[in-house]
């Protein structure tokens, strides 16, 4: 059976997924990149009309986001006569952050059609079922990272703030609670920080903006640090930074959501999206991180038996229904 998976981005969980289920990957990242919206979506439309037609698959996953990928995939089944798993992030779900009226019909549309969607979590299970799709749940797996030397930091303690400046990230938050630190614990912030205006001289001494990191130079990272923190404002999105630094067997500090907080415990920190809240988890985590880094390690353990049995009860559902 000829089973394909189509991405317009260059997201970890594509790549993970995909070469765990034995789904052969077609990633166009190029695609997100573009600025104008008619050149990437027509460049995005014809990459993926040459790979249905050369590939002829049986069943094609999508990631949504791209909507108008996961939309395009749902059209086209009827010309070429495929099954469609989608694998909805939290965004995919509820695009533009639940705003858009349009956008979120075309959202249910697609849940209500496609053959499967996978979510990350039960929340966003129910909310598939509650649009009449159906849902399996799958969060992210444990990424098995290559070893590579662990870069050397600045401060007696370093932590890696793991951060896009997305929308749903409270980055300023971190930056304020940093500045209440002692000058020996030193905060790495990844990410683009250009794109948020964001300027190194504004903020305190112990604050490093990495800018965008490779993936050898995000390991080599991971693997310094003491501890990481990935925050988000979404109630039911599981951070990828959290599954990173399980991988890497790190103490981390969270945002304290329901979904968060029932996935990641024991081994992480959960705090309020505020600087108070963020500072008094910085203490904590450091603090008692040898303790946590033990907790951690056996989290790891149990998350990948966990996922193993997902992935398996997800591909003989696949086999049984598709075949």
């Amino acid at each position: 059976m000829n089973k394909i998976w189509i991405t317009w981005e260059d997201q970890r969980r594509n790549r993970e997924i995909s070469s765990a289920l034995n789904v052969t990957l077609y990633e166009f990242p190029e695609i997100d990149r573009i600025a104008n919206l008619i050149r990437k979506y027509m460049l995005g439309i014809w990459q993926t009309l040459k790979v249905l037609w050369r590939e002829k698959p049986a069943v094609v996953f999508a990631q949504n986001p791209s909507i108008v990928l996961s939309f395009l995939v749902i059209l086209l089944r009827c010309l070429f006569r495929y099954q469609v798993i989608i694998d909805a992030h939290n965004v995919g779900l509820f695009p533009a952050e639940g705003k858009s009226k349009f956008l979120n019909w075309i959202s249910r549309y697609i849940q209500r059609k496609a053959h499967m969607t996978i979510v990350t979590n039960k929340a966003l299970k129910t909310q598939v079922e509650t649009n009449k799709g159906r849902a399996f749940v799958l969060p992210d797996k444990i990424p098995d990272f290559p070893s590579v030397p662990a870069q050397k930091l600045n401060g007696k303690e370093n932590i890696l703030f793991i951060c896009t400046y997305a929308s749903d990230e409270p980055y300023q938050e971190v930056f304020r609670a940093a500045g209440q630190l002692k000058e020996e614990v030193t905060v790495y912030v990844s990410g683009n920080y250009r794109k948020a205006n964001i300027k190194s001289s504004d903020l305190p001494p112990n604050i490093v903006l990495t800018g965008y990191l490779s993936e050898k130079e995000y390991i080599s990272m991971l693997s310094a640090v003491d501890a990481t923190i990935d925050l988000t404002t979404r109630e039911n999105c599981l951070v990828c930074g959290a599954y990173e630094s399980i991988a890497m067997e790190k103490p981390m500090i969270l945002s304290n959501t329901a979904a968060l907080k029932k996935f990641f415990q024991p081994g992480a920190v959960f705090a309020d999206n505020n600087s108070h809240s963020l500072y008094h988890a910085i203490l904590q985590v450091l603090k008692n991180k040898e303790n946590l880094t033990q907790k951690i390690r056996e989290m790891k353990y149990q998350k990948i038996a966990e996922w193993e049995a997902l992935k398996k009860n997800l591909l003989d559902l696949i086999n049984i229904e598709v075949s």
